[in-house]
């Protein structure tokens, strides 16, 4: 039998996991003498639930170089990421080939504490180094793939290497009241994820998350991973200031579609909410069914410690280039922009439109340069569009067609 310490000095995950292994379905930790101390993956089965004091502090030990907490997962190696993978994505997405993707677990629940990845003392982000002698070691602070009723609630994310939760294949999930405490990026403060889902994740509210991160506060990213669809999600209350964005959408040929995103706050350095493309290929099937609603966001200054130098200063919500939006509702959007007159909306070159709502749209610019509410390099077939106030900055600029538009 390990003992428990808590002491910050001896490594308590042998203890821990032989609780978990032992505690039947639920395990409560006490609160300890200092903190916990893990030098190795915490692994949760099905139908448990891992519970913290909200404020207990768990840290991953240096040069311990794995995910804090994963699922069971089950080994059955096969070939099944895509011939155009590049090292890279054949890295962070080892798990494809590595892991079975028809046995699932069930019913996982995390509430509570500081989960402290302590990512200075860890490999550096191998999106930096480029270093993938280390296989399997992605710098993600919690990976779960193949999970069927997950909830992780009520604590602090602190300092990953990569992103603070990876997901893939999941689905039935309740991710809220979260707090993202970044303050140090290994090796630069980039690439940095709040939560990230890859394909495959449908049936979900991620909500009430707070606190900036260094990438993506939510990414819902359909291409990577096991690449597939994502469907019936609902994002509500994200609060960040300084962020890098609150919520990227991101697909080439799979369907991302009934996605509401509402009740965001505050400002963000890259764009508020994207929908994108990123990869090469031909857009397919694309984005439907997406509204974006009550959005209280302005854009944040670029500092130095972002990385991001002269590179494109993006719009606040922005459809990229090259990708098919079937129908995308936007209302709600109240924004005083104080820094970076920007676009509002951006949509595009490219980019066809079949229904586009905007709604409810106010813009109040202190910058004194002009700052237009829509541009529009692509095609909407069918703008409605009401109650739009730019207050004496241009409504709608570009050379894009709107080929229906109702007011």
């Amino acid at each position: 039998m390990f003992t428990l310490y808590g002491d910050g000095i001896h490594d308590d995950a042998p203890a821990i996991q032989e609780m978990i292994d032992n505690a039947g379905y639920e395990l409560s930790l006490p609160s300890p003498q200092k903190h916990y101390l893990i030098g190795k993956s915490l692994v949760l089965p099905s139908h448990f639930a891992l519970r913290l004091p909200r404020y207990a502090e768990i840290r991953l030990a240096d040069g311990a170089n794995c995910p804090m907490v994963t699922n069971l997962l089950h080994p059955d190696y096969a070939e099944r990421l895509p011939d155009w993978t590049t090292p890279l994505c054949r890295h962070l997405w080892y798990h494809v080939n590595a892991y079975s993707p028809d046995i699932y677990e069930e019913g996982i629940e995390i509430t509570g504490g500081i989960w402290n990845f302590n990512n200075l003392n860890q490999l550096p982000n191998p999106e930096q180094s480029l270093d993938f002698t280390h296989k399997g070691y992605t710098g993600d602070g919690m990976f779960f793939y193949c999970v069927r009723g997950l909830r992780l609630a009520h604590m602090t994310f602190k300092d990953p290497v990569h992103y603070g939760a990876t997901f893939d294949r999941v689905s039935d999930f309740t991710i809220e009241d979260i707090a993202f405490d970044y303050n140090y990026g290994n090796p630069v403060a980039v690439n940095m994820d709040g939560v990230h889902f890859n394909g495959n994740c449908h049936d979900g509210v991620i909500r009430n998350l707070k606190g900036a991160c260094y990438d993506d506060l939510v990414a819902l990213n359909a291409h990577e991973g096991s690449r597939g669809p994502i469907t019936n999600v609902l994002i509500d209350g994200l609060f960040a200031e300084d962020c890098h964005s609150a919520v990227r959408l991101l697909t080439v040929d799979e369907m991302v579609s009934n996605i509401t995103i509402q009740n965001v706050y505050g400002s963000y350095y890259q764009y508020c909410i994207g929908l994108s493309k990123y990869y090469p290929g031909e857009s397919a099937l694309g984005y439907d069914a997406i509204t974006i609603e009550n959005i209280y966001a302005r854009k944040a200054p670029r500092y130095e410690v972002y990385q991001k130098g002269d590179s494109y200063v993006y719009p606040l919500i922005w459809v990229q280039d090259d990708v098919v939006v079937r129908n995308l509702t936007i209302r709600g959007v109240h924004r005083r922009e104080t820094d970076t007159p920007v676009e509002t909306v951006y949509v595009g070159r490219n980019t066809p439109v079949e229904s586009m709502i905007l709604e409810d749209v106010t813009t109040t610019n202190t910058t004194g340069e002009p700052m237009p509410l829509l541009v529009n390099l692509g095609r909407i077939e069918s703008l409605h569009a009401s109650a739009l106030y730019p207050h004496g900055d241009p409504l709608v600029v570009g050379d894009g067609e709107i080929v229906e538009c109702r007011m």
